[in-house]
């Protein structure tokens, strides 16, 4: 039996100031127009080649990191989150702010290529003013489109930076099946 990874969250709403942010990893999967496959039994062939002229493609896994505001002290309105995908690259680059603590900004447009491009834009940032081992770090998700801007900020204490920065080391290659 397989199981899915275990989610990673962090709750600073005690004071009702800032949000809460999960991370949760998706593996590598096979897809074909809305159709997922996370085992490959529809999209291998019995010798475990990809069935491209039945339409499968593969993706890499990712992490989906969602943020949502407080709405009280311990109270949080996941309805209005920011869901924001990283991918391989993208987790490099957090890896990279976590071991460096230059500011990061990264952003999506989650209708690149398409009829949709520009209505939405998906930004996350993470900033350490007073360095990683002294101050941990801000991160923040934000999202401009049609139902206006969301911006949620989360503090993160520097054991928590390790964590998130071990999780991706590891989740790297998971994401790649390369483990």
């Amino acid at each position: 039996m397989s199981s899915r990874p275990l989610q990673y969250a962090i709750y600073k709403g005690m004071s009702g100031k800032f949000g809460a942010v999960q991370f949760n990893f998706h593996p590598p999967h096979y897809y074909k127009d809305k159709e997922k496959d996370f085992t490959g039994s529809r999209a291998l062939d019995q010798d475990g080649r990809l069935l491209e002229a039945q339409g499968w493609r593969q993706r890499e896994g990712a992490i989906f990191v969602e943020a949502a505001p407080t709405v009280g002290p311990n109270k949080y309105d996941w309805d209005q989150k920011v869901t924001f995908a990283l991918s391989v690259t993208d987790m490099g680059k957090i890896v990279h702010f976590l071991t460096t603590a230059k500011d990061l900004s990264i952003m999506h447009d989650p209708g690149a290529k398409s009829d949709s491009q520009g209505q939405v834009k998906k930004y996350l940032n993470m900033q350490s003013p007073k360095g990683l081992l002294e101050g941990g770090a801000m991160l923040t998700l934000s999202q401009n489109g049609a139902k206006g801007e969301m911006r949620h900020t989360v503090p993160l204490t520097p054991d928590e930076c390790m964590v998130i920065r071990q999780l991706l080391l590891t989740a790297i290659p998971g994401a790649l099946q390369w483990d």
